[in-house]
């Protein structure tokens, strides 16, 4: 073999190489994780853990639209960095089927035992709080989603806690 040939193909190994490098380092991207109630699900910044969801007649003075149920559980979020930053109860999106309309939020909160609209957590602190949802009445279970973004704006990890009803 000559060096002209030797060279060529010692230059063609290190392209597919790098090439295959690249294509790992591309399959290293967002990722799913799945947990059930009481489970602590870790993200980037926080733990949170979402209790048993129950279903309940009433709750001080919300309206239960016709045709749903109203749900409740408990969520709890604890910062594990180093900064603080702010909570918004509508994160945690809420989704009840697969229909392009399955999902929605929590209802604003109505008095300190529920989840506020939105809250700074220091580093180390825990928030806690019920969030409520209508569900239609067929419901028999519920997912709370949560996903991270990166700073650009584009989907990071997602994460999905399922509940019973």
């Amino acid at each position: 073999m000559s060096k002209t040939t030797f060279n060529l193909y010692k230059t063609v190994l290190c392209v597919l190489t790098l090439v295959a490098a690249l294509l790992l380092a591309g399959c290293g991207g967002a990722k799913s994780t799945r947990a059930k109630a009481d489970e602590t699900v870790h993200t980037a910044l926080f733990d949170f853990t979402c209790g048993q969801a129950e279903v309940i007649d009433s709750y001080n003075g919300i309206d239960i639209p016709e045709g749903d149920k109203l749900v409740q559980f408990h969520i709890s979020v604890t910062n594990t960095s180093d900064s603080g930053f702010l909570i918004f109860k509508d994160d945690f999106q809420l989704q009840w089927g697969d229909g392009d309309s399955d999902f929605g939020v929590g209802f604003d909160a109505v008095d300190d035992d529920m989840l506020s609209e939105v809250t700074g957590v220091s580093p180390g602190s825990t928030l806690e709080g019920n969030i409520l949802v209508a569900v239609p009445q067929d419901t028999t279970t519920l997912t709370v989603a949560y996903q991270e973004t990166y700073e650009d704006g584009s989907d990071a990890d997602a994460y999905f806690v399922d509940l019973s009803l």
